[in-house]
């Protein structure tokens, strides 16, 4: 991955799109909408990174420009790669395009989602303990208890998925593996084919001095068919 700063994202939308005229706004999201659906794919992720930057500079105020922005900061913050530093930083500009748009759309399941999971990616960049301190762990739950009133099926149950990640990284006594694995598993109730889900329930069951059953997990995943992680159930 190649990931792109904040600056790139506003300041060169032009060159994002080859220095030709931008395509329609609801034809370069419907094509943004395509290489997410490939974003494992470097050159589909880099594309979808320079469109998204084209659109939010032909409509910053769209919600469903604002959204898929704040979901672009989540992959990037969400990187394996990434140090701490970035972490925190893609996460919290995520998290703030995601407000802009929670505010336009109230009542639409994206806006709050994106918020909640930049959120916690912010959190994580942060250290946990800082975060607490910041009362980040009441406002990521009021925004992803809201995305869930709103679609628990959002994103093939990717709202399971993240209530699963929070109790399973809270520090002790908040922590409550038992709660984050029964998430996991509802989310796969969801969405059987999701890889993300399996991989974070087997770590969670690592954590819980579950090696066999972690294995088991795992063993589900090397044997997964390519390109089903997130077909939806």
């Amino acid at each position: 991955m190649n990931p792109i700063t904040a600056a790139f994202l506003v300041a060169f939308a032009d060159a994002a799109v080859g220095g030709g005229e931008v395509p329609p706004l609801p034809a370069l999201l419907a094509r943004v909408d395509q290489l997410y659906a490939r974003r494992d794919e470097r050159a589909a992720w880099s594309e979808e990174q320079r469109l998204i930057s084209a659109a939010l500079q032909q409509a910053p105020g769209n919600y469903d420009v604002l959204w898929r922005a704040a979901r672009v900061f989540f992959w990037l913050s969400d990187d394996p790669a990434v140090g701490g530093a970035e972490r925190s930083r893609w996460g919290k500009q995520g998290w703030d395009l995601a407000e802009r748009a929670v505010a336009i759309k109230p009542n639409d399941v994206a806006g709050h989602y994106y918020a909640a999971i930049c959120m916690g990616n912010y959190a994580l960049g942060l250290g946990l303990m800082k975060a607490l301190s910041m009362g980040l762990e009441g406002k990521f739950k009021e925004r992803l208890k809201r995305a869930g009133e709103l679609d628990a099926r959002y994103d093939h149950g990717s709202i399971a998925i993240a209530w699963g990640g929070f109790y399973d990284k809270l520090p002790w006594p908040k922590r409550d593996r038992p709660k984050a694995q029964q998430y996991m598993r509802e989310a796969l109730t969801m969405n059987p084919y999701s890889l993300r889900a399996r991989v974070f329930l087997a770590m969670s069951l690592m954590s819980s001095d579950r090696p066999r059953d972690a294995k088991t997990v795992l063993d589900e995943v090397a044997g997964a068919p390519v390109g089903r992680s997130y077909w939806p159930s």
